[in-house]
């Protein structure tokens, strides 16, 4: 890993100009800043298998929903998804001295016509205990996909969060060995009587990260 640090830490001098009046003699004191990008993981998910079940529950129900074009009782508001990605922080190794700054870059896809709500879970290897989460506040509401006069999908709702953890999650690094993906997809909408859903429907969540360093030209000498 230290090959790779050293050969950003060229690439920046050599494009920097960073050197003294005596082009002979670098400074040993020169401090680096460098940064990279690793992906975490992709989930896609749908709520077709509760759906489906649907085709079996008797009438009547005090809520009900369209799927594929037919009604159905809807016995539950929320559909829950869990998705759990394996990634060691720790296997950054000797660079975990020289992380200054972790940010999180999560895009997500909402293609159901009602509002989700996500979060970003960290755990050790046991899954034991949650070290830490993304969204500090709590899992972040996601808008609805955009409709049509008759309740179909026409876009869905895209966005992208970029999130710098503080330093506890830097300090923590190490002991994180996997990252859940929670999902809460809405079954029902206050604006509308009957939801409409479909099978094709999806709810797609991406996951990067990029890791920022600082080091002094003396760490790469040792």
């Amino acid at each position: 890993m230290k090959n790779i640090i050293l050969s950003l830490f060229i690439l920046t001098f050599l494009f920097s100009g960073c050197i003294d009046e005596n082009i002979t003699h670098v400074s040993e004191n020169l401090e680096i800043t460098s940064s990279y990008s690793l992906p975490i993981g992709q989930a896609e998910y749908d709520i077709n298998e509760y759906l489906n079940a649907l085709k079996d529950s008797p009438f009547p129900w005090q809520d009900s929903l369209y799927y594929n074009d037919t009604l159905y009782p809807n016995y539950l508001e929320y559909v829950d998804e869990y998705d759990i990605k394996a990634f060691d922080f720790s296997r950054l190794g000797e660079e975990l001295d020289m992380i200054e700054s972790i940010m999180f870059r999560i895009i997500i896809d909402n293609g159901y016509p009602t509002k989700a709500i996500s979060q970003v879970y960290f755990s050790d290897m046991a899954m034991a205990y949650i070290i830490d989460s993304v969204f500090a506040g709590g899992p972040h509401i996601i808008q609805p996909a955009t409709i049509d006069d008759n309740g179909k999908v026409v876009e869905p709702y895209h966005e992208v969060f970029d999130v710098y953890m503080p330093q506890q999650f830097i300090d923590n690094m190490a002991d994180i060995q996997h990252v859940s993906i929670f999902n809460r997809v809405y079954t029902v909408r206050e604006d509308i009587f009957h939801t409409k859903f479909y099978s094709g429907y999806m709810f797609k969540v991406h996951i990067g990260i990029r890791v920022g360093l600082r080091f002094n030209i003396e760490d790469m000498q040792e």
